[in-house]
């Protein structure tokens, strides 16, 4: 827009016009007094002005008619000193906060004298992007292949780094299909047709690719395809992106082939070849970790050896000990009971000793009282003796009365026979005294015999009866005696009981004990057994490895001796039936190394 426009036509036809232009224009006096904005600048400042305000707090989009464009700037005196001499349009920019203006000054010259300004305002942002967006194509051809197709895959152009990649010249493939990098038995499968047919529709791809180069070798490229639209969201190109990662997809095979034969043992494969910098310290890497781990499996194999000899001699040692702890379990289990059965017999022989001793007692004691009786027995005998004595004596004065009472009678008689007649009833008289006194004598003879004779018995029961007593006195000596000696008896077999009680008691505790060792033999038996097991799958796991010695690998491959199953030892005892058997351990199951292997997997558009 120029100087001309203003001056053709009346005012207002001017400022119609400019209000249908799509570019923002105002319009400053000579004085610098803003006098015109058209619409599209009207809507630019009520945008900015959010910005504009937090920038300059005074200002009002409503107030700009009017006033000096010194409302823009800070340093209006600048402005003012280039405005004063300026003859031809003026480009410039404004920024204020987060907005960015490009400013054309255009001076309105009537008949060679400035009548005022026009300044055409344009927002600086897509001018900045596309700006930033060509560097950033610039940039991205200089270090990357780039190549532009048709939605139907046709070749409009390509960049050095494309070409050189792949050793053609740009006139030996513009025009030309895609195909022509694919090998053709992919390029003719659906994938690769529906894989164009989605880039057509906008659909955005990306990854690594395997392309074939002009002399038929294979190179890699990682990149993206990206669709192009036109205003109308229609797709009018495709621009691919790549890198030549031919050097890093050969590294990752190669480090994967070494990976896959690590996976299936193989600890002795290296990677001799050199690989792109960013990968040959992975593969520096990996060869030192190949060495080490080689280095660590000859040791683990060694191990392995010597766990399983020593696992082979634990389980034989352990079969042996657990025979031997279970002939001891049951020897010390019947110990147990011949000692429970013996502590009983002696408790109870202690029990009747106790018995035996009151019995004693009551037996000294009756024997005791039996000599006091029979003391008084011979002190009564004593007395019969002594009575009988008496008896004998008055019997003996009653014999006399009766011989002189004889003789009285008898002279009685003589008297009465002297009287005659007058006497002879006298002399009956007499006679009967007489035989009275005969029948006297012959009573009293007879009681003084029997009462001799009785006095003889007596006498011999007397000597009887302290015979008795002397005995009666030494067997209550001798019961005292016997009275001491089961004393200590019961004394001593109350003390062997609770002995034996003790000994009992402990031989019970050793039983338990025992046959919790018998327990912990048989888990230990159950134990050396599973690890006999593990120790053979251990040396059958490292048999799969192959290693830089063949005497290791040959050890290691030796068939293990076949383990014999633990076995389940069972001890009764006296307060019941123990079962020993391993508590539930059981050996881990095999281990199955997972062979990580590790290859370049095709997308699934690898054809392209």
């Amino acid at each position: 827009m120029g100087v001309d426009l203003l001056q053709i036509g009346s005012m207002r036809a001017q400022r119609a016009a400019l209000d249908r232009l799509h570019a923002s224009v105002m319009i400053a006096d000579d004085s610098l007094r803003i006098t015109y904005m058209n619409a599209a600048m009207w809507k630019m400042m009520r945008e900015a002005e959010p910005d504009l305000v937090h920038e300059m707090s005074q200002f009002q989009v409503a107030k700009i008619i009017g006033s000096t464009i010194d409302i823009f700037h800070k340093n209006p005196n600048h402005q003012r000193s280039v405005l004063a001499t300026l003859e031809k349009p003026h480009p410039t920019m404004f920024a204020v906060g987060k907005r960015e203006f490009d400013i054309l000054i255009t001076p309105i010259m009537i008949r060679g004298r400035r009548n005022g300004f026009v300044v055409e305002w344009t927002d600086a942002r897509q001018r900045i992007q596309n700006v930033d967006y060509s560097a950033q194509i610039t940039a991205i051809g200089r270090v990357q292949a780039v190549i532009e197709f048709m939605p139907t895959g046709e070749i409009l152009n390509a960049n050095e780094n494309f070409l050189r990649v792949l050793g053609y010249r740009l006139e030996e493939i513009r025009g030309k299909h895609h195909r022509m990098f694919v090998d053709p038995q992919q390029a003719a499968g659906q994938d690769y047709a529906a894989f164009w047919q989605q880039l057509a529709q906008g659909q955005y791809k990306a990854g690594e690719f395997p392309r074939v180069t002009k002399d038929g070798r294979q190179v890699w490229i990682q990149g993206s395809y990206n669709p192009v639209f036109d205003e109308q969201g229609k797709v009018m190109k495709v621009v691919k992106f790549s890198t030549d990662v031919t050097g890093r997809m050969h590294g990752v095979m190669q480090i994967g082939t070494a990976l896959t034969a690590l996976a299936d043992g193989d600890v002795s494969r290296r990677i001799d070849e050199p690989l792109i910098p960013e990968l040959d310290k992975l593969r520096v890497d990996f060869n030192r970790a190949g060495e080490y781990l080689n280095e660590t499996m000859r040791s683990v194999g060694q191990a392995a050896v010597s766990v399983r000899t020593g696992s082979d001699e634990i389980r034989s040692a352990s079969e042996d000990l657990s025979r031997r702890t279970e002939q001891q379990a049951a020897s010390l289990e019947e110990t147990a009971a011949a000692l429970d059965e013996i502590t009983s017999k002696v408790k109870r022989t202690a029990e009747g000793a106790r018995h035996a001793r009151d019995v004693v007692g009551n037996a000294k004691t009756d024997a005791e009282k039996s000599g006091d009786v029979v003391r008084e027995a011979v002190k009564s005998m004593g007395g019969i003796e002594a009575s009988s004595q008496q008896i004998g004596q008055i019997i003996g004065v009653i014999d006399e009365i009766a011989f002189q009472t004889n003789l009285l009678a008898l002279n009685a008689g003589v008297e009465a026979a002297r009287a005659g007649e007058a006497g002879r009833g006298f002399a009956v008289v007499a006679q009967e005294v007489r035989v009275l006194a005969q029948r006297s004598a012959e009573a009293a003879k007879e009681i003084k015999t029997l009462i001799s004779e009785s006095a003889r018995q007596v006498a011999a029961g007397v000597n009887f009866v302290g015979e008795a007593g002397r005995a009666l006195a030494r067997i209550a000596g001798h019961v005292t005696e016997i009275n001491t000696a089961i004393g200590e008896i019961a004394g001593s077999a109350q003390e062997q009981a609770l002995g034996l009680d003790e000994v009992n008691t402990t031989v019970i505790q050793m039983d338990q004990v025992t046959q919790q060792n018998a327990a912990m033999v048989e888990q230990s038996t159950a134990a050396s057994h599973s690890l006999a097991g593990e120790a053979a799958e251990l040396a059958r796991l490292m048999a799969r490895f192959r290693i830089d010695d063949a005497a290791e690998a040959t050890e290691l491959s030796r068939k293990p001796p076949a383990a014999t199953a633990a076995p389940a030892a069972a001890s009764k005892t006296a307060r019941g039936v123990v079962t020993f058997a391993a508590r539930g351990r059981r050996a881990s199951p095999p281990y199955v190394a997972a062979s990580n292997k590790m290859a370049v997997a095709e997308e699934a558009w690898s054809e392209f």
